[in-house]
């Protein structure tokens, strides 16, 4: 079976699970080219249109499962993430997108561990 093909299957098995069944959802294969860390996904949100893509390393990484769950984590955070960042001083970026980052690792792996 072609990875995309899982990629999908994955898409499909988190969003029924984390009910976003209203939602339209898509995934691509990115070639991502941060220097500053390793990058496996990423999430582009149309809240309005209750649309999301999620770009997904074209790296296999072998996590493909817990990258779309990730991923789908933030966006079922996307808008209080959008409506506190505008809050958070230029300065404490940074701080405030690694705590972030945390917060939805936690909770994707609280779920994977529920799912075994």
């Amino acid at each position: 079976m072609k990875r995309i093909d899982n990629l999908n299957k994955y898409l499909k098995y988190w969003q029924i699970r984390l009910s976003l069944q209203g939602w339209k959802l898509s995934v691509e294969l990115e070639k991502f080219d941060r220097k500053d860390y390793p990058q496996s996904g990423d999430i582009k949100v149309d809240l309005e249109n209750r649309k999301a893509t999620i770009l997904i390393s074209a790296d296999d990484t072998g996590i493909d499962k817990k990258i779309i769950l990730h991923e789908l984590i933030h966006l079922i955070l996307w808008d209080l993430d959008q409506y506190s960042e505008q809050w958070i001083p230029e300065d404490n970026k940074g701080d405030y997108l690694g705590k972030l980052e945390s917060t939805v690792e936690g909770i994707t792996n609280t779920i994977l561990h529920q799912d075994e």
